[in-house]
């Protein structure tokens, strides 16, 4: 062991010694021992490839749901929909359907037909999950209903059981699959799904940082994260936090509006706001194309909930449309349709009315920066006042949450 310990290699230790059979048994063992330590070596690399992605996590089944006054067809595309979103979630191994409907194939039974716990059981003892997950979707009057329930199949016991109920379209229900896929496996509901139910109880508070302008002057970047936060506003599915408020919390921290750019200042910021989501972005100008980037994250977990971005040419007033369109997507919502209606005719060129309007809505703007900032740069101005022949009456400006 002493001589191991001094690195001394097989020649070596030949020249050390007069004993020619102790100086072979010694190259053996020393040989066989570096064999051993090579060996070892590779089965740890092996074994580390080998490892199983998603390992340690509880293996889950779903089956299709009972249909209760719902076709079969309508039925299985709300469970492939809670599917889907269970992993999403990446906190359970999910067994594929395909592999669901083969055991209940080899067993004589269709999916529809499994209702009962001890079919579910069963089904789940030979796809060797830990639990599995069933419910029923009823229709009574114009409600529908949903119930969902998650076991263990080794004991029965019902670890989880949701329910919800829905007053309208039968599509509404996709949404409804997608919160309760989360709340089954006892998971707290992302704010983007939260936010498309849109109920009041599922309203987010959230705060908006101006937009840092790279290319553009801060002037205007404000400018156009008002309107953004105008837009936010009009959506109706948040509840926003003034931006006088917002603006004392920087001051009593020393900080700037347009300084806080970073992830660990605006999460900072959003604690002490007592917000759920904070919304930051930049928008740059690079010639005549504008890049908009907007990203909304969890103050609690630090984890972005969304992020959206644009790229585009043309006229001033389309970016503004840009703008507004963003404050429905990073909310995971489609923005209403007059608004796509303006994208469109922006993008084909066929801006003429919009034009006019869109250029004195600019203008009065600018000239209102002009009064409050003592010679604040135009918006955009130079792109755009050159023209129009005449202002016009200035119009209603949309209010600033």
């Amino acid at each position: 062991m002493v001589l191991m310990k001094k690195n001394i290699n097989c020649k070596t230790f030949q020249s050390m010694t007069r004993d020619s059979s102790r100086a072979k048994r010694w190259c053996v063992l020393n040989y066989f021992q570096i064999i051993l330590l090579f060996s070892f070596s590779i089965s740890s690399l092996f074994s580390q490839f080998s490892t199983t992605p998603g390992a340690g996590k509880p293996t889950i089944a779903i089956l299709d749901f009972e249909g209760r006054g719902v076709s079969i067809q309508e039925v299985q595309t709300l469970s492939e929909r809670m599917r889907t979103e269970i992993g999403n979630t990446n906190a359970v191994r999910l067994i594929e359907r395909k592999a669901v409907d083969k055991i209940m194939e080899e067993q004589g039974f269709q999916q529809s037909g499994c209702t009962t716990d001890e079919c579910a059981s069963e089904v789940g003892q030979l796809l060797g999950v830990q639990y599995m997950i069933s419910g029923a979707i009823g229709l009574m009057g114009k409600t529908y209903t949903i119930d969902a329930k998650m076991f263990s199949v080794e004991t029965g016991e019902t670890i989880q059981t949701k329910s919800v109920s829905h007053d309208g379209e039968i599509s509404g229900l996709l949404l409804e699959m997608e919160i309760m896929a989360w709340e089954i496996v006892g998971l707290e509901v992302p704010g983007r799904l939260r936010l498309k139910r849109g109920g009041e109880s599922d309203k987010q508070t959230v705060a908006v940082l101006d937009f840092e302008g790279r290319g553009i002057s801060v002037m205007e970047a404000q400018t156009l994260t008002d309107r953004f936060n105008t837009a936010l506003a009009g959506t109706k599915k948040v509840i926003m936090v003034e931006r006088g408020t917002m603006m004392d919390v920087l001051d009593e921290q020393g900080f700037e509006s347009d300084g806080c750019t970073s992830d660990e200042c605006a999460a900072e910021v959003g604690a002490m706001l007592g917000v759920q989501f904070m919304i930051s972005g930049a928008i740059g100008k690079l010639g005549d194309t504008y890049t908009i980037d907007v990203k909304m994250f969890s103050v609690s977990t630090g984890a972005a909930e969304n992020m959206q971005n644009i790229t585009y040419q043309g006229k001033v007033d389309g970016l503004i449309v840009e703008i507004e369109s963003l404050a429905w997507t990073i909310l995971g919502l489609e923005p209403p349709k007059e608004l796509e209606k303006k994208r469109r005719q922006f993008a084909s060129g066929n801006f003429a009315a919009e034009e006019k309007s869109g250029s004195n809505w600019l203008l009065w703007t600018a000239l209102g920066l002009v009064a409050a900032g003592g010679g604040a740069y135009v918006l955009m101005g130079s792109t755009v006042a050159a023209d129009v022949p005449e202002v016009g009456s200035p119009p209603d400006f949309p209010t600033v949450p």
